[in-house]
């Protein structure tokens, strides 16, 4: 028997506001912790978040009205350089439904970087019609295929109706 959705469950893509920086700002710090638990918690800050964000736009992921993920990019140079999402939703679509918006907004030839060891992370841009272009320096750089090359949506592993 499948499940039903119900509007709580919906993933909406906006434009992060100011008062969305202190959960953004939740979500990347506790990301850095996990990422790096060889240092010590209280070296990342709120001033690391700030400092990231700097110069870039950011779109934020919500359900039910919380914010659950963020990305932030730049649109002159098209690159994304931070895409979050909280623990707890992981797996749901919201990273997969920010990297589908913030693409379309930068057009093919957009481009992230990840780091090389981190191979779910890669599985998913790749998962999501990403290209390896290159690697150096233990990172690699993913660019978004012109659209004839992107995969349908229901495939990006975003359900059809949270698009």
């Amino acid at each position: 028997m499948g499940t039903t959705m119900t509007e709580g469950d919906r993933l909406r893509i906006r434009s992060a506001g100011s008062g969305d920086f202190s959960t953004c700002a939740g979500i990347f710090l506790a990301a850095r912790r996990r990422a790096k638990p060889h240092v010590p918690p209280d070296r990342f800050t709120a001033e690391d978040f700030s400092f990231a964000i700097a110069d870039l736009d950011l779109k934020v992921a919500e359900r039910a009205g919380r914010v659950v993920g963020f990305a932030g990019f730049d649109p002159i140079t098209r690159e994304i350089d931070l895409l979050f999402v909280s623990p707890e939703e992981q797996g749901r679509g919201a990273g997969a439904l920010l990297l589908a918006e913030v693409g379309r907004l930068l057009g093919p030839g957009a481009y992230l970087r990840c780091e090389a060891h981190n191979t779910a992370v890669r599985a998913f841009y790749r998962a999501q019609g990403w290209v390896e272009a290159r690697e150096s320096w233990g990172e690699v750089q993913f660019v978004r295929p012109a659209a004839a090359r992107m995969p349908f949506p229901g495939l990006l592993g975003v359900p059809l109706f949270a698009l």
